[in-house]
């Protein structure tokens, strides 16, 4: 029902904008559109039944699915992600105010991502532990490697699947380098810069000795982040991390086996643990992960690109969106990553 009103409220939209087409131009329009998806978002944790119980004592699931990265929330990219990082942390917060939540679970699907955003996202999962003291288990899928280790380290248990490709600790910083490319065909990048380092990380010339010094300073800076986050949620010295955090990843058993987890077991069975450990058996078991709203809006986005293409008002909007959309993928700067996988996850 809630979704048949926002097709009406969106058509309704869509009628003004037409009947007004003359007076708004075409950049007005996409203003109109943005602001109003913005402001009416939907703010109350969107459920979906897996198991029935009492709600007075709910175990919630949550999945952190794909690269962990953040994104304009307006914008089309951010929209088809799979991965959602602001909506993500606002379900956290929700999720922290409703005192009926005795348990998360933690379904975790995800390579890493950038060391920013996956350190984020671990310290609001410390937030809700520190305010609210709730059990946080966590159910490791295909892939739960690097900044996805570090988001499932500090939970109260780890449960992965024997074939779960995990670990991967430590960090990464890759980028492309066409100087010699650019050299065979005559082309040369001229810079002016303010300081030495000012272009340090450029594609079109080699990092020099000092610029290298820098980034490892950089990169052993978030590694020892990493090393003192599996120490503390795993109960281990820094050295036995460290002979684990060489970036190889293990299988799940191999992660048992090496401390990295707790059990082997699917999602289920990290409910089922999270019921039987902690006298929770007549829990309510719901899955608030926020893809399935997104996916919704990204289909009403899609309505608007046909909608301007049709109203012949045009192709310059529909094309100015793609180009946006573009800018936004591609343009990177230098960038520390938790990701297993790196340069291939990160372009």
């Amino acid at each position: 029902m809630k979704k048949k009103w926002l097709v009406i409220i969106f058509a309704v939209i869509l009628l003004i904008l037409g009947v007004l087409g003359k007076e708004l131009t075409q950049q007005k329009q996409q203003d109109v559109m943005v602001d109003w998806f913005a402001n009416n978002e939907i703010n109350s944790l969107s459920t979906k039944e897996l198991r029935s119980g009492s709600s007075d004592s709910e175990i919630v699931v949550l999945s952190i699915k794909g690269t962990i990265q953040g994104g304009n929330n307006n914008s089309l990219s951010a929209m088809s992600e799979g991965y959602n990082h602001e909506k993500t942390l606002q379900v956290i917060e929700q999720i922290k105010e409703d005192e009926n939540i005795k348990g998360l679970v933690l379904a975790v699907d995800s390579p890493g991502g950038t060391t920013y955003h996956s350190a984020e996202l671990k310290n609001k999962l410390n937030d809700l532990k520190a305010a609210r003291d709730i059990l946080i288990y966590v159910s490791m899928g295909t892939t739960a490697a690097s900044g996805g280790y570090m988001i499932s380290a500090e939970a109260d248990k780890i449960y992965a699947n024997k074939e779960t490709v995990t670990g991967s600790i430590g960090v990464i910083m890759q980028m492309p380098n066409y100087h010699e490319f650019l050299d065979e065909h005559g082309i040369k990048m001229t810079t002016y810069k303010s300081g030495d380092h000012k272009d340090m990380g450029s594609p079109f010339k080699d990092a020099n000795k000092e610029e290298q010094k820098i980034f490892e300073s950089m990169i052993d800076e978030s590694y020892e982040d990493f090393v003192s986050v599996v120490a503390d949620g795993r109960g281990m010295s820094k050295n036995e991390v460290k002979e684990l955090a060489d970036g190889r990843v293990y299988s799940g058993q191999q992660a048992k086996d090496n401390g990295l987890v707790d059990s082997i077991g699917n999602q289920d069975d990290t409910i089922d643990a999270m019921m039987g450990d902690n006298d929770l058996s007549s829990a309510r078991v719901v899955d608030v992960t926020p893809n399935k709203e997104q996916d919704f809006f990204s289909q009403l986005f899609s309505n608007v690109q046909q909608f301007i293409s049709l109203t012949g008002r045009t192709d310059s909007t529909a094309n100015d969106l793609k180009a946006i959309d573009h800018m936004i993928k591609d343009a990177k700067a230098p960038q520390l990553y938790y990701l297993y996988g790196g340069g291939e996850n990160a372009i």
